[in-house]
């Protein structure tokens, strides 16, 4: 039952020494501020920093082709060797967990033009799974299909920037065709770049890979692997089975470490997450560490507070008050000081955290950027507050044990 009086001497305890009061409860109010402020400091660094991943799947990896340093079965060194479109099927079949597979060709910059207006931009070739592994934003059209590879069809998807310097302003440019040399090509798509590993900006016109593999006279040759694997799939796992496939396909010795080129985008991504786990972590040990600093003052300002109340503890006991009162009495006003505190903090906390996520994520925007989201979760929030919670009890134990020490005939001879 609510007891109105009870906490309106718990206030007035609180209050009848103010300056006392604010000054324990700033270190409290301190902890917790600083806490939330780190916390979403240092995810709004980890969104921004894993927001160069776009949307692109971070469990893959990127292979080239390459020159072998070592001679191997009766072949010598010094030989270029790439990867062919029989390769891509083969990885898919004979490597467990790949999901998209896709190879890529290097274009050239080439002049382009429509009608009386031109410029020049590169090519690039992809298969149709590169959008899988790389999602690219279509604000127009669609992305290459596999009826465009198979029947080697001249169609481009091209960049915002080529859009707007070979078409009108607004002008849906799907179905349209532009001329690269003597080549004319129906345009397809456009496509707006998106964060995460680019081989290609806007200024750049997207071209089936084997359509460039026909024009470049490579035959079934590409220049670049991209693989993503399944969710929980291990990417280091199947990286190693893709050299080994590699070096068993192409005739590489096993020994050769220079013939086989690329990256791992999973290993990065698991890199990164690691190094923001620890600033998590770390954030957590020096934000809590600041708030039991605050707590463990509200704990010695309570030890002082008994010390003054001992005649009226004393007197309480007398008249018969029990144990579990006065230990109620003293936690409770333990609690409220550590609490209002705390929750003052981390609101002031999450104002500033709300208002420079939107200074700096319009700025952002302004800039083409990402926005940025500084602010903690509610998960987090709520974290915040039952260790603030518990702290404001812990605080209150040993001064309410402390008070119930006191004997009432000791205390009443007190001055």
């Amino acid at each position: 039952m609510f007891d109105l009086d009870r906490w309106e001497e718990i206030w007035q305890t609180i209050t009848r020494n103010r300056k006392r009061s604010i000054m324990t409860a700033f270190g409290v109010f301190w902890g917790i501020f600083m806490l939330t402020i780190m916390a979403g400091a240092g995810l709004a660094l980890k969104r921004m920093m894993l927001s160069n991943f776009g949307d692109m799947a971070v469990n893959s990896c990127f292979y080239f082709g390459g020159v072998t340093s070592l001679p191997y079965d009766g072949l010598p060194s010094g030989r270029s060797w790439q990867y062919e479109n029989p390769d891509l099927q083969a990885i898919r079949r004979q490597i467990p967990g790949v999901e998209h597979v896709a190879g890529i060709i290097w274009g050239s910059s080439y002049k382009f033009i429509r009608n009386d207006k031109k410029g020049d931009f590169r090519t690039i070739g992809y298969a149709p799974d590169f959008q899988q592994i790389s999602p690219q934003l279509l604000p127009y059209g669609r992305f290459i299909n596999d009826i465009d590879m198979e029947q080697q069809r001249k169609v481009a998807v091209i960049g915002e920037e080529v859009w707007t310097e070979l078409f009108q302003r607004d002008e849906n440019p799907v179905g349209q065709t532009i001329r690269m040399n003597n080549i004319y090509l129906t345009v397809i798509g456009v496509f707006r770049a998106q964060n995460g590993v680019r081989f290609h900006d806007e200024r750049t016109v997207i071209i089936p890979f084997s359509t460039l593999q026909q024009m470049y006279q490579k035959g079934t040759r590409f220049d670049a692997l991209a693989i993503s694997a399944y969710d929980g799939v291990d990417i280091n796992r199947v990286e190693e089975q893709l050299k080994q496939y590699t070096r068993a396909a192409h005739r590489i010795s096993p020994h050769d470490t220079k013939a086989i080129n690329g990256f791992n985008l999973g290993e990065h991504f698991n890199k990164f997450n690691s190094l923001f786990n620890g600033i998590s972590l770390l954030t957590w040990i020096v934000g809590i560490g600041t708030l039991l600093a605050g707590i463990v003052g509200v704990s010695n300002i309570m030890l002082v507070v008994v010390r003054e109340r001992t005649q009226e503890i004393g007197v309480r006991r007398a008249l018969g008050a029990k144990p579990r009162i006065i230990i109620s009495q003293i936690m409770s006003e333990s609690f409220v000081l550590t609490f209002v505190a705390g929750v003052g903090g981390l609101a002031l906390a999450v104002a500033l955290l709300s208002g420079a996520e939107t200074l700096f994520s319009a700025q952002r925007i302004a800039a083409g950027e990402s926005p940025i989201h500084a602010q903690i979760s509610f998960g987090m929030a709520m974290a915040s507050l039952f260790v603030l919670i518990i702290g404001s009890l812990l605080a209150g134990i040993l001064p309410a044990y402390r008070a119930l020490r006191i004997k009432p005939v000791d205390a009443i001879r007190e001055e």
